[in-house]
C-alpha cells in the first residue's frame, strides 16, 4: 500500500517538499520521530525548471518537467535544464492543452515506477525517458535499519516458525518474485505491482493562481484514476490566489499577475477538478496577504499546511506508538478513507460529489520550563475547550462561518498522560460536542493518536458545500469582472 503525494506547478510542488520534511534525517523528523517516506512517495511536475531547484526534500528522480516539445522529461534527464525552459505564462488552458497530449505519459511513469497496476499493458514512455535502473534511486530506506526495528506486525515469531506456517518462507518467494521482476524489466514487460505498493490514496496539490498547476492536475488525477482502475480515493488540495489586490511575488508560474486573471484561473481550475476527485481542501494565501512582506511567509504558511496534512494522513500509522501498550487508553483510529468520507457528500459512490474542506491545526506544550529542569514537575492541563476553538479559529480559508459547515474530522494527539484518567486529561468529548456543534449533518470522526513529544495538538478538517465558501464566491465575481473587461478589449 502506498500513499502518493503529487505537485503540479510551483505551489503545489512546495507544498508537497514541505510534507517531505518529515523525514528520519530531517529536524522535523528528529522531533517527530515518524518518517513520511515509510507510508509515501512524492512526486512533482512543473514547468519551471528554477522552481524544481528550490525543492529540498524531493529528489531530482521524482522530479518531472513538462515542456510543449519535449513532453515529460525526467529529473535525471541529461540536458534537463535545457528542455524544461520556461513555464506557461501562467495560461493555464496553454498547460491543459499540452499535458492533454502528453497525459499518457503520465500513466506510463505510474506503471514503471510501481508496476503494471491494473495489468494493462504498456509500450513504455514517451519522449525524454531514459532507460535506467532505478533501483538505487528508489531505495525505500529499511536497507540500514536494523533488523528489529522493522517490526511487521506480526509478532516476534522466529522466521522458520513463519515459514512454517505459510508452506514455505518469505525469503525464498520474495527471491523469485524479485528474480521475476528484473527478467520482465530486461524484457522491456512491466513487473507486476505488489499489494505493499499498491496506491490507495492520492494527494494532488495544485496552485489555482497560475497556469500549471491549474492547467495539468486534472490530466494527473484522470492519469492515477486510469492507472488504479478507479481503486485510488484521490483528493485535491488547491491553493486560492490572493486577490485582494497587488502582493509582492515570489517568482515562478504560479505566482504573480493581476488578481483578476487570477481570480479566472482559479475558478478555471476548481471547475475542472470538482468533478474529478473525491474532495478538495482549500489553502488560502489571502489568509497572510496583510502581513508585511508576506511573500516571505509562505514557507512558514507551507509548513502548517504540510504539518496538518501529515497529522491528518500519517500521524496514526506513523505514531511510532503502539495503542496496545496503553490498555487504558481509548484511541479510536482514523484512516484516509475515513478523510475521503468526510471530504464528500452523498451515500454511495455514482452519487457523492466532492466537498470543500479548510483545515485547522492548534498545537500547545504539556510541559512547562521547569519540567525540563525537574523531573516529574511541570507538567500543564490543557483547556480542550480552548485548543479546538484555536483550530478551528486558524481554518486556512479567510472569512469562512464554521456554523456553514456540514461535517468535519479531527485528529487529537497527545502523549499517553493525557489521554488516561487524571485530572490533566484532555476531554475528547469536549473537542467531538464542539465539532458536531459546528456542523450541520452532524458528522464528526474523530481520532486519537499517541505521541512522544511533550506536544498536544488538535488538526481538523471542516468541510462546506461549495456555495458556502464566502471566498470563491469572491473569486468567481472578480474572474468573471476580468473575463468581461478581457473580452471587450477584443471585439
Amino acid at each position: 500500500m502506498t500513499y502518493l503525494f503529487v505537485g503540479a506547478g510551483q505551489a503545489g510542488s512546495a507544498i508537497v517538499d514541505a510534507v517531505f520534511e518529515y523525514t528520519s534525517d530531517s529536524t522535523l523528523g528528529l522531533f517527530g520521530g515518524n518518517d513520511i517516506t515509510a507510508l509515501a512517495e512524492p512526486m512533482v511536475f512543473n514547468s519551471t525548471i528554477r522552481d524544481l531547484q528550490n525543492l529540498s526534500n524531493v529528489a531530482e528522480s521524482d522530479q518531472f518537467g513538462i515542456a510543449e516539445q519535449h513532453g515529460l522529461v525526467d529529473g535525471t534527464t541529461a540536458g534537463f535544464e535545457e528542455r524544461v525552459t520556461g513555464g506557461f505564462g501562467r495560461d493555464p488552458k496553454e498547460a491543459d492543452e499540452v499535458m492533454g497530449e502528453h497525459a499518457h505519459e503520465v500513466v506510463d511513469l505510474l506503471r514503471r515506477r510501481f508496476g503494471s497496476g491494473s495489468g494493462l499493458a504498456t509500450d513504455g514512455g514517451g519522449p525524454g525517458w531514459d532507460e535506467r535502473d532505478r533501483t538505487d534511486e528508489y531505495d525505500d530506506g529499511w536497507e540500514e535499519e536494523p533488523a528489529d526495528s522493522r517490526d511487521d506486525g506480526w509478532g516476534d515469531e522466529p522466521d522458520d516458525e513463519w515459514a512454517e506456517d505459510t508452506g514455505g518462507g518469505w525469503e525464498d518467494d520474495e527471491v523469485d518474485r524479485q528474480v521475476e521482476d528484473i527478467e520482465s524489466e530486461m524484457n522491456g514487460e512491466p513487473r507486476a505491482a505488489t499489494e505493499s505498493e499498491e496506491i490507495q490514496f492520492a494527494f494532488v496539490c495544485l496552485g489555482l493562481g497560475g497556469g500549471t498547476g491549474c492547467g495539468i492536475a486534472p490530466h494527473i488525477v484522470d492519469a492515477i484514476d486510469e492507472y488504479t482502475d478507479g481503486r485510488a480515493s484521490i483528493v485535491a488540495l488547491a491553493i486560492l490566489p490572493n486577490t485582494m489586490g497587488p502582493m509582492a511575488s515570489g517568482g515562478g508560474d504560479d505566482e504573480g499577475g493581476g488578481a483578476g486573471r487570477q481570480a479566472w484561473n482559479a475558478r478555471y481550475g476548481l471547475d475542472r477538478l470538482e468533478d474529478k476527485v473525491d474532495g478538495i481542501v482549500l489553502v488560502d494565501n489571502q489568509r497572510i496577504s496583510y502581513q508585511a512582506a508576506a511573500e516571505s511567509q509562505f514557507a512558514e504558511y507551507n509548513e502548517y499546511i504540510a504539518a496538518g496534512i501529515y497529522d491528518l494522513v500519517a500521524g496514526p500509522v506513523l505514531s511510532g506508538i503502539d495503542p496496545s501498550d496503553y490498555a487504558d487508553i481509548d484511541t479510536p483510529d482514523i484512516d484516509v478513507q475515513d478523510i475521503v468520507t468526510s471530504l464528500s457528500f452523498g451515500v454511495g459512490s455514482s452519487d457523492s460529489k466532492a466537498g470543500y474542506a479548510a483545515l485547522g491545526r492548534a498545537a500547545t506544550m504539556t510541559r512547562s520550563l521547569s519540567g525540563y529542569l525537574v523531573p516529574f514537575m511541570g507538567k500543564k492541563a490543557i483547556d480542550s475547550a480552548a485548543l479546538v476553538r484555536l483550530a478551528t479559529s486558524k481554518q486556512s480559508v479567510s472569512d469562512l462561518d464554521t456554523a456553514d459547515a456540514q461535517k468535519a474530522i479531527g485528529l487529537v494527539r497527545a502523549p499517553s498522560g493525557y489521554l488516561a484518567g487524571g485530572s490533566k486529561r484532555i476531554e475528547t468529548s469536549t473537542i467531538r460536542e464542539y465539532l458536531q456543534a459546528q456542523c450541520a449533518l452532524q458528522e464528526v470522526n474523530l481520532g486519537v493518536a499517541l505521541n512522544d513529544r511533550n506536544l498536544a495538538t488538535v488538526t481538523t478538517l471542516l468541510t462546506y458545500e461549495r456555495e458556502d465558501i464566502s471566498r470563491i464566491a469572491e473569486i468567481e465575481e472578480k474572474a468573471a469582472e476580468y473575463e468581461e473587461r478581457t473580452e471587450a478589449m477584443v471585439q
